[in-house]
This record gives C-alpha cells, structure tokens and sequence, in this order.
C-alpha cells in the first residue's frame, strides 16, 4: 500500500526530533538584520541630501552621486550576504524535521532482490 504524500516515515516520534542550535537563534535575528541593513544603508543618502552644502551644484550632485552608488553597492553586498545566511538556516531547520517519505517503491538491486517479489528472479544471475 502507497504511503500518501508528505507522509512521517514510519517508526518516527515527535521526541526524535534535534536539539535547536545557532540556526534558530539566526533566524530570529534575521526580521532585524535586514532592517538593520536597510536602515544603515539608506541614511547616507537621506543625510547627505539633508545637509547644506557650499560649491557648485554640479559637484554637489557627483558627490551625492557617489554616496548613493556606495550605498546601494554595501546593501547589496549585506543584503545577498543576509538572504544566504537566512536560507542556510532555512535549509537547516528543514533537514532536522521528520523524515519524510521520498520513495515508495521497493528497490530491487538489494543483495537478494527475489524475496521482494513471489515471482523467481528473472535477469542475468544464475
């Protein structure tokens, strides 16, 4: 009889499941972290546009220019950094689940594949 699917492999309890380690504690810090990086990377740019600045509006706006190309290029960099770090964890929690079963087929290249089935064996052994 088929197991359904997403079904525990049999024989599991809820009291085999792992311990929590640091991939709990980073997806808790994660929600902060990435407003963090959003936060810490936006006020460059909204404080430099807030300040007065003397010179020619043309270098006022290369240098504001420059802020924000840093800017975005430090967001990204943490932010791709943060999503790994995220999905490592995801991945993580998700191996120290139940086992699920995947296959529920019988396998006949196991050291004696005749007792799987009533009928004899019929390949290349002797």
């Amino acid at each position: 009889m088929p197991l359904p699917l997403f079904s525990k492999l049999p024989g599991y309890t809820s009291r085999d499941k792992s311990t929590p380690g640091l991939e709990r504690k980073i997806l808790r810090w994660m929600p902060f972290a990435f407003l963090t990086i959003i936060f810490l990377c936006g006020l460059p740019s909204v404080m430099v546009r807030l300040m007065e600045w003397q010179g020619s509006d043309h270098a006022v706006e290369a240098f504001i220019g420059r802020v924000d190309m840093l800017a975005a290029g430090i967001f990204f960099a943490l932010f791709n950094a943060a999503f790994v770090l995220t999905t490592g964890a995801i991945l993580i929690t998700l191996m120290k689940g139940p086992g699920y079963v995947a296959d529920g087929y019988k396998l006949i290249d196991s050291e004696s594949p005749e007792k799987l089935n009533e009928q004899p064996w019929v390949g290349d052994r002797e």
